[in-house]
């Protein structure tokens, strides 16, 4: 949390002297040893005084593995659950970074293990360990820890008995009961207004960084009239469940919408426990895409893309991103999770985009998916996409129109210059699904100047006025590829089949198979170039070119490594193919004649040194 150091010494300050005048507890915590640096003192004591921001630190050599922290109940207790939040949080994931956390830990009650050491993940986050057992004594063995970036020390911020029970200690039911007192309802209204006024300060002057630490503070910390309190009513071990998130500090930071409360929200969800945590969560997903957008991204990004939400960048999230080309040898590419069309020059550098202005994003596919930071809004405006997943072009006599599908089942048209026509949406039962490599698909037959819009296995038939004129069921199922060939047949890949139906519906059996494509795939995709000679990639890296469906004329390994849902685009020989997030450009027709020369050469080489030996015998 990006609070200053300051804040933090005062409030231990303040929590000592208040301990001197509080009855003591009859247990007491102990730890095998203490660090002492420029920061001062980090005690056992501070991993169960309730805060997140302050914490122990061993000072032994090595990196924390065989440490210890041991809290003393002071009698027999009933211990369901033992909360561990791991590293140093005083300054949020910096120094969370910097410092060495628990890896791998081991519970033991009066001096009996509780089952296995368990392991830790490496983030900023709670994590409650079952214990379900009687004892007074409860001892923390850090077996393994994960080394800091710069600093060996291990740190632990805090520990907490019986967190997450609805059963709390009677001692945070004596916190409860005093706010409900006058004095409680009294200091509770002073810091109400304290915390409106730091709100309107912030709001006036997003500079004064004051007012939004005292927010941030109260949101993760809880107020600090609250924390004195419950320094004096609180055993150790205990103050964590009576700390819990103030909803007034984090609304007012959700209001201000300023993403340098993210740390003070962070602490807050640290805390908090079901629905009221993953809203937290969620608030802090979105101002993490809020605070990407608004930092404007980067400026130069590599030809042919890369991820990211920026001009020229895709953000796919493993999903397909179909891809034509125009007559021009451009690429119109579907940058779904961007919620945009991209086109690129045979260069490889966006020139134009198509979607809603950029913004943060929820929408995935109908439902949702964390807060992201999107190159397009997604949108039901005109010209606007919310998940596109396929294109097709409309040819035209001096350029390419182009129609696109997206996730919400809108088609919409295009013309010429790129601008919107006529939309609509296609009714049908089914609604594409995400993850499963792209489940919609759209065909567009030139000469009857229809359009076919694929859900799983469902085939609608509309005429470009958005009319529907036909329908059918696909027989094999939900295909993973759909081009339309020159005799205006559906091709469409099933496994490792290409099988050729009619706009009707009709099935005319398979054309290309593993006898041509081979086996050890799992994906594919087919297209046909500027000549409507067809073109096929399957997910090994291989492409295959065809004099007509299922005549091979020649085949070529373009790239060494697999590729995750293919997408493929021919223009002049030049293969355009759409793999994690990039466009992988090749002159696939120049491969192929030098492999033709290559060959040819060492045939050549092979009869001349055959003629060599054979004249040298005769001699």
């Amino acid at each position: 949390m990006n609070l200053p150091r300051s804040t933090f010494v005062a409030l231990a300050a303040s929590s000592a002297l208040l301990l001197l005048s509080t009855p003591a507890w009859a247990g007491g915590v102990t730890g095998s040893s203490t660090l002492q640096d420029a920061d001062g003192k980090h005690p056992a004591d501070l991993a169960f005084d309730g805060l997140l921001g302050t914490g122990w630190a061993e000072a032994e050599m090595g990196v924390g593995g065989g440490t210890w922290l041991e809290l003393d109940l002071g009698a027999a207790t009933k211990i369901d659950t033992v909360s561990v939040w791991g590293g140093n949080l005083a300054k949020g994931e910096r120094t969370f970074k910097e410092y060495g956390r628990p890896k791998l830990v081991q519970v033991s009650v009066d001096g009996l293990k509780v089952g296995e050491a368990v392991r830790l993940q490496n983030e900023m986050t709670r994590v409650d360990l079952p214990v379900e057992t009687t004892g007074r004594k409860l001892r923390l063995e850090f077996v393994e820890a994960f080394e800091g970036g710069v600093y060996t020390d291990m740190f632990v911020a805090e520990v907490a008995v019986n967190f997450t029970e609805g059963e709390r200690a009677r001692a945070v039911e004596k916190v409860d009961a005093w706010r409900a007192s006058k004095d409680g309802m009294s200091q509770q209204k002073k810091y109400e207004e304290q915390a409106l006024a730091a709100y309107d300060k912030h709001k006036a002057d997003p500079y004064d960084k004051e007012s939004l630490e005292f927010l941030m503070d109260a949101a993760g910390e809880g107020p600090e009239y609250l924390r004195k309190r419950v320094t004096s009513l609180v055993p150790l071990g205990y103050r964590a469940a009576a700390l819990v998130p103030d909803e007034m500090a984090m609304s007012a930071i959700r209001k201000l919408k300023d993403p340098t409360g993210i740390p003070g929200l962070e602490y807050a969800a640290m805390r908090a426990l079901g629905k009221q945590r993953r809203e937290i969560i969620d608030t802090i997903e979105y101002f993490r895409a809020w605070r990407d957008l608004q930092g404007g991204g980067r400026r130069n990004i590599r030809a042919f893309g890369e991820t990211g939400w920026e001009v020229g960048a895709f953000q796919s999230f493993g999903e397909p991103m179909p891809i034509e080309v125009d007559g021009y040898g451009n690429g119109l590419v579907v940058d779904t999770g961007n919620n945009r069309v991209q086109r690129f020059t045979p260069q490889g550098v966006t020139d134009k985009q198509w979607g809603a202005p950029k913004d943060v994003s929820e929408y995935w596919y109908g439902s949702r998916r964390p807060w992201y930071a999107a190159g397009a809004m997604a949108s039901e405006d005109s010209g606007a996409f919310k998940n596109p997943i396929d294109i097709e072009k409309i040819p035209g006599k001096d350029a390419d129109g182009f129609i696109v599908f997206d996730a919400a089942g809108r088609l919409q048209i295009f013309d010429e210059e790129g601008n919107g026509q006529l939309g609509w949406n296609v009714a049908v039962d089914d609604q594409v699904q995400a993850k499963v490599g792209g489940e919609g698909y759209l065909a567009y037959l030139p000469k009857k100047k229809l359009i076919i819009a694929i859900i799983g296995n469902d085939a609608i038939v509309q005429d470009l006025k958005s009319e529907k004129v036909g329908a059918f069921v696909i027989k094999d199922g939900t295909p993973n590829a759909v081009e339309v060939g020159a005799d205006e047949r559906l091709y469409m890949a099933f496994g490792d089949e290409i099988i050729s139906y009619n706009s009707d519906g009709f099935r005319y059996g398979t054309v290309i198979d593993s006898k041509i494509l081979g086996a050890g795939f799992e994906d594919m995709d087919i297209t046909l170039d500027e000549k409507n000679e067809m073109w096929v990639v399957i997910d090994t890296g291989w492409v295959f070119k065809f004099k007509k469906p299922g005549k091979l004329d020649w085949k070529l390994k373009v790239v060494d490594h697999e590729l995750i849902h293919p997408r493929l685009a021919v223009f002049q020989g030049n293969v355009l193919i759409t793999d994690r997030d990039t466009i992988i450009a090749v002159d696939a027709m120049q491969m192929h004649l030098d492999e033709v020369q290559a060959a040819e050469d060492a045939a050549a080489e092979k009869k001349a040194l055959a003629a060599e030996q054979k004249a040298a015998g005769k001699k």
